[in-house]
């Protein structure tokens, strides 16, 4: 007969029963709280506030999986935010009611049933919904005992904050315009709502590894438990009594990454990461690659050491500021510079293994032939497709193993992908260009090529606002431009020989005019490129393709392999 205690269990129940009927604990190795006002708090309140004037019978709010620790209690594998966000807003709702007389009942019933629940071992109230190490404490004196004792020392603590401001904002639109001898019953509705129809799955499952699979197939209306949530689990979970350890590291790895303020920052570090030491894997393959490669308390603690390092190395590809970059040529602030315009995310693992493995020397050599490697990946294309991916990543990890030490020996690896001169050349000839920070740096860098800059596919340090894109043809061409059709001045507009870099100030009297006006203008420039267009007798889609064969030229010379 199977065993009751390593069953699936689930029931349908609503929000508030799931945090009336269960005291509820968020394990150290899971998540703080991430919810922000502005996108998932708001949300959630606006949500249950159309169900109820909607009269809805039932609002499905998803799935709560938990794993049975003992008889009344549930660690949370996923739904803590939900959950927190709940207890916020009812915490806001008997704050709304406790300095009236005729609703104390009200007040008890919230604060007693929902919120807080006797431990008779300790002889004192404690918190139903009990947040890990890092936000309990927080947790309990900013929303549960609204005491104002709590001091913030998190982001997350800020973020509990002003989810509380937002529940107190809400709960007095929701009472606006109402007498006051009726708030006891409007908000009592909304406790109601949420106790019986705000419905929820309660998933209880027995075994960690099963629970935490899972999540992986969950789709509900919180945020998800992330793959980096999971990695975290199992690392921590990988790591036994040196758990505070693993902690301190994987606490360490995350501060270092959270200056970044990019909300996905953490999954996109360990894919890339992860990449740049053993090969190309998908987003979705990040767990399984982890479970493979970290087993065990020495190998899991490790593989801890190797991000907590790499976080400081990925945070420095992404800040040409960045202390590390003191100790290697001048001309690596650059590189690096330009290879964050250039926005090319597929070429960021070999970036990390390059500034691990190479010297410095070599490494600002290999870093400045990837600025040209990408620009001509950019214009032929390929760059985010299988096989450009797949040779980066290929490369990082042989860089990763020893194999490959010197630029010299990159531009080998990389060699059956390399977009050759003739291609680099002849797809240049008939670019478009829509982002206009790379049509300001394809111009400049062609521009220092033309003045015989040693180094001219450096990102200018130019200030954009007064140095400006100009296009020749306008989007909107209008009687000025009677050579061109709407749908050929759609296809020319943006085309690169259509477009000039002059100074803002120029630039902004410009608008519309005539070829023959803008010719005034373009003759007086300081850039030699934008000259050579007052030379050309009318602006047709000939000369436009004319003035690119010629940039064409120069291309191959500014970003030479």
């Amino acid at each position: 007969m199977p065993d009751p205690q390593r069953q699936l269990g689930f029931e349908q129940l609503g929000m508030g029963s799931v945090l009336s009927r269960n005291t509820l604990l968020v394990p150290p190795n899971q998540r703080e709280y991430s919810w922000t006002i502005e996108r998932e708090v708001k949300a959630f309140f606006q949500d249950l506030k159309k169900a109820i004037a909607d009269n809805v019978s039932e609002y499905f709010l998803g799935t709560i999986v938990t794993i049975p620790a003992k008889p009344g209690v549930l660690e949370l594998v996923d739904g803590q935010q939900r959950l927190a966000t709940t207890a916020i807003l009812l915490a806001a709702f008997r704050d709304a009611l406790k300095e009236r007389d005729a609703d104390k009942l009200i007040v008890e019933r919230i604060e007693h049933t929902f919120l807080s629940i006797i431990d008779p071992q300790a002889r004192e109230r404690v918190a139903r919904l009990r947040l890990n190490v890092t936000d309990a404490t927080f947790f309990e004196g900013r929303v549960l005992k609204s005491d104002g004792s709590a001091e913030q020392t998190a982001k997350s603590h800020r973020l509990i904050d002003e989810a509380s401001r937002m529940a107190s904002q809400y709960t007095a639109e929701i009472l606006k315009g109402y007498n006051e001898k009726d708030y006891g019953d409007i908000l009592n509705s909304w406790v109601e709502f949420i106790e019986h129809r705000a419905i929820v799955i309660l998933l209880k499952v027995p075994s960690n590894v099963n629970a935490y699979k899972r999540v992986e197939t969950l789709n509900d209306r919180g945020l998800r438990t992330s793959q980096s949530d999971l990695v975290k689990n199992y690392l921590f979970g990988e790591c036994g009594d040196r758990l505070p350890e693993a902690q301190q590291k994987w606490a360490s790895m995350k501060s270092v990454l959270e200056s970044l303020e990019d909300e996905d920052i953490t999954i996109s570090f360990l894919r890339q990461i992860l990449i740049s030491f053993y090969g190309y894997l998908r987003e979705p393959d990040v767990y399984e690659m982890v479970q493979t490669r970290a087993r065990g308390v020495t190998s899991s603690l490790t593989f801890l050491r190797k991000l907590e390092l790499g976080a400081s190395d990925y945070v420095a590809i992404l800040s040409r500021d960045h202390e590390k970059w003191n100790a290697y040529p001048t001309t690596t602030r650059r590189a690096i510079q330009t290879l964050i315009l250039l926005r090319l995310k597929p070429i960021r693992p070999l970036i990390l293994s390059i500034v691990r493995e190479f010297d410095f020397k070599e490494a600002d050599r290999a870093l400045r032939m990837l600025v040209n490697l990408t620009v001509r990946f950019l214009i032929v294309g390929g760059a985010r497709s299988g096989a450009g991916e797949q040779a980066f990543s290929a490369a990082a990890k042989e860089a990763s193993d020893g194999k490959l030490k010197t630029a010299h020996g990159l531009s080998g690896a990389l060699s059956k992908v390399i977009p050759p001169d003739a291609a680099f050349e002849e797809n240049f000839k008939v670019a478009t260009v829509s982002q206009a920070y790379l049509a300001r740096y394809y111009l400049r860098s062609l521009e220092m090529t033309v003045k015989g800059e040693e180094n001219p596919y450096f990102e200018p340090n130019d200030d954009q606002e007064v140095i400006n894109l100009e296009h020749v043809l306008p989007k909107n061409p209008e009687a000025n431009w009677p050579q061109f059709t709407p749908e050929i001045a759609e296809v020319f507009h943006k085309r690169l020989g259509n477009m000039a870099l002059l100074l803002a100030k120029s630039n902004s009297d410009l608008h519309s005019a005539a070829f023959t006006e803008k010719k005034k203008m373009y003759g007086q420039s300081g850039y030699e490129l934008t000259r050579q267009i007052a030379e050309v007798g009318d602006w047709t889609p000939e000369s436009i393709a004319k003035r690119q064969a010629t940039l064409a030229a120069l291309a191959v010379k500014t970003w030479r392999l």
